[in-house]
């Protein structure tokens, strides 16, 4: 994958941009220009039903941050809640989950290219094979097909809410949350070809650099089911390993994997490390003292880690960055509720 990065840019921003008056632009003076690692896409989903979701630019040289980039740059609007962002093939897919679409842009100057809809409620989207990706969806029983090359779309039936999946093989492993599943489908032909019982609704996967799949459950509390982590051989499709994740009241979320070092993390309430895969024992790298953690992302480049805040979900919110043993190094003033980074 290419990483997303910036040097600068310089945009006429409007003080009433997000005022409930109707948008009238001006021309927009623009100079975006990205290498391998000096800046952040960083994704704000905005408020539910209110069509603010928005994209901002960190400069990690300057520490400067520029909101309302898109907005700028396109003169319009996103749409509404920016759910999760994937960056392949010199392109960002955007995808705004409660407008039901996809938005596609350059990733060299963030123009508009195309949608992808009518989608239900988008999730996630991955590339599978040479113009063929998946998109999963929160209520539309089924997988999405898209392929780039004719802009078609196709389905595979599914049961339920579909949300992280990850390519290994020919086969992609899709998290279904509703049935306590990881499903997995034979890329080739598109038909559902196994399936892995997971417990307490799995909704993170990752592989780490050992290739196996690490599968993170939020727990359901309805039937006081915990939360886990599983591993998974991605050959035989069989469970290497099933371990339970502290209870701090909350439903642990953002599995990362650093694939430099090999150290697991997510967000349960804390901040929470794994520094040694064989004995999977967990550590709080970072204490919540009151913020509202919301996704963290690790930094490919300087494997500092990247945690968003959305605050109380109204305001705007923050980026908290860490370096890689866990100690404070900056936080970054975005927009409504932070979620998906790009590097």
């Amino acid at each position: 994958m290419k990483y997303l990065s910036f040097i600068s840019i310089n945009i006429i921003l409007f003080s009433s941009f997000f005022s409930c008056v109707k948008l009238e632009p001006e021309p927009v003076n623009s100079s975006v220009n990205l290498n391998s690692s000096s800046s952040v896409l960083i994704g704000n989903e905005g408020n539910f039903q209110y069509g603010n979701a928005s994209l901002s630019i960190y400069n990690k040289e300057t520490n400067e941050v520029n909101n309302g980039v898109y907005q700028s740059l396109n003169q319009s609007n996103l749409g509404d809640v920016l759910h999760s962002m994937y960056h392949v093939d010199h392109e960002i897919y955007l995808i705004i989950n409660n407008s039901g679409k996809i938005i596609v842009i350059d990733d060299e100057n963030l123009i508009y290219k195309r949608e992808i809809n009518p989608l239900t409620s988008p999730r996630r989207i991955l590339k599978v094979n040479t113009g063929k990706f998946y998109i999963t969806d929160i209520y539309a029983n089924k997988l999405y097909v898209y392929n780039s090359i004719d802009e078609s779309i196709d389905q595979i039936p599914v049961n339920g809410w579909c949300e992280e999946l990850i390519a290994v093989n020919g086969k992609a492993f899709v998290c279904n949350v509703s049935n306590d599943q990881v499903y997995v489908i034979d890329i080739s032909s598109n038909l559902l070809s196994d399936s892995i019982p997971i417990v307490g609704k799995p909704t993170c996967i990752r592989q780490d650099n050992l290739q196996r799949l690490w599968v993170l459950s939020r727990g359901n509390s309805q039937n006081s089911t915990s939360s886990n982590l599983t591993l998974i051989d991605p050959q035989t499709n069989t469970i290497l390993k099933y371990f339970p994740i502290d209870n701090n009241g909350t439903s642990p979320s953002s599995l990362r994997i650093n694939n430099s070092t090999n150290q697991v993390y997510f967000i349960n309430k804390h901040i929470y490390r794994i520094n040694n895969i064989e004995n999977t024992e967990q550590e709080i790298v970072w204490i919540n003292s009151g913020e509202n953690f919301y996704n963290l992302e690790i930094d490919p480049y300087q494997n500092d880690i990247y945690v968003t805040n959305a605050k109380d979900y109204v305001q705007n919110g923050s980026v908290i960055i860490l370096d890689s043993a866990g100690y404070f190094k900056s936080e970054i003033s975005c927009e409504i509720i932070p979620k998906s980074i790009l590097f």
